[in-house]
């Protein structure tokens, strides 16, 4: 019977062969334990792996609806905060009128209020989110309304020359065509000087199927409203004018303010039913991906105890295999000999 002869080299090239293929194992094994999904999909699922994958498209794609719907619950939030705060400063500012019509009031009183008014439109209505105007409609890089409290602005250089055709003192007749010629002025020609919005409102996908308005623009018939209202009372409370022409500036602001504060109220309705559709839609979202990742998980999914213990076993026969080749290499036939 002949004899087997193995030398040190066989062995040393079945231990790297073996260690070469741990490693790859170990490589799987290390995707499997930080993914918990199977390393290599098409090979565990086979046909079905087009499924597998077409799910992933479809978590993803309802993962970013639902990203962009936080940006949109942003917006909508300061939108309502905005026309809230706006929705009080005029009414604080209707109040006022309400005293100077049925009383004496320093003219210097309802020009303040009319002037927070103003101010606290141009910083709500030009407010920004990430960059973008959220009053500007569509043209979110423009800045939307012009702020009448610079001397310099488009608006109030427009209202200025129409009030400097008054006379001294202003009588009921020049009042009457004054607030006509400005009502057209601001009102009905608002994007001339006032505006650079779209009154276009931007849409939302918030849904796969679903899409709802989520924004405001400046240019909303309230807005327009309380805009004059400030504006006649801040360019001409103090001006010189008969008790007729004084009832007719404040009952027109007051008419105007009113009407401002019911617009207001109406698209705050209308941005809260926005907001709850945004909120239920989440939900749904949330509620799908989940039911997606579940399925996903029973495709592809791996224990992760199993995958780390397995991982472990594949380090600790790596390193052992490293162990024996280099005792093996150190194996020769003069040590052995000595």
């Amino acid at each position: 019977m002949k004899a087997m002869s193995v030398s040190s080299n066989a062995v040393s090239q079945a231990l790297r062969l073996q260690m070469a293929r741990a490693q790859a194992e170990m490589i799987r094994a290390e995707k499997e334990v930080t993914t918990l999904q199977v390393a290599d999909r098409g090979l565990h699922l086979g046909m079905r792996t087009g499924h597998s994958v077409s799910l992933d498209r479809d978590i993803a794609r309802l993962d970013n609806i639902k990203s962009t719907n936080g940006m949109v619950t942003t917006r909508l939030d300061a939108t309502q905060n905005a026309l809230g705060e706006t929705r009080e400063i005029a009414q604080q500012m209707l109040g006022t009128l309400t005293t100077m019509l049925n009383g004496a009031l320093e003219p210097a009183v309802p020009r303040t209020q009319g002037m927070s008014v103003l101010t606290t439109m141009n910083a709500m209505f030009n407010a920004t989110i990430d960059g973008g105007y959220i009053f500007a409609g569509t043209n979110t890089d423009v800045r939307p309304l012009a702020d009448f409290t610079d001397p310099g602005s488009d608006a109030r250089i427009a209202f200025d020359a129409l009030a400097a055709g008054l006379p001294d003192p202003i009588d009921a007749a020049a009042m009457t065509a004054f607030l006509a010629a400005a009502e057209t002025q601001i009102i009905d020609n608002w994007n001339v000087n006032w505006s650079q919005a779209s009154d276009e409102t931007i849409q939302s996908r918030i849904a796969l199927n679903e899409t709802a308005k989520t924004s405001v623009s400046v240019n909303e018939g309230g807005i327009r409203q309380l805009a004059m209202a400030a504006a006649i009372v801040v360019g001409l409370v103090d001006r010189d004018m008969d008790p007729d022409a004084k009832r007719m500036l404040t009952e027109k602001a007051i008419s105007l303010t009113g009407g401002a504060i019911e617009s207001l109220t109406s698209i705050q309705s209308e941005v809260g039913l926005a907001q709850n559709r945004v909120s239920q839609a989440n939900d749904r979202l949330t509620t799908q991906v989940d039911l997606f990742k579940r399925t996903q998980i029973d495709m592809v999914g791996v224990d992760p105890f199993e995958a780390s213990t397995r991982l472990t076993s594949l380090l600790a026969q790596v390193e052992t295999s490293y162990t024996l080749t280099a005792r093996i290499q150190q194996l020769s036939l003069l040590r052995f000999m000595s």
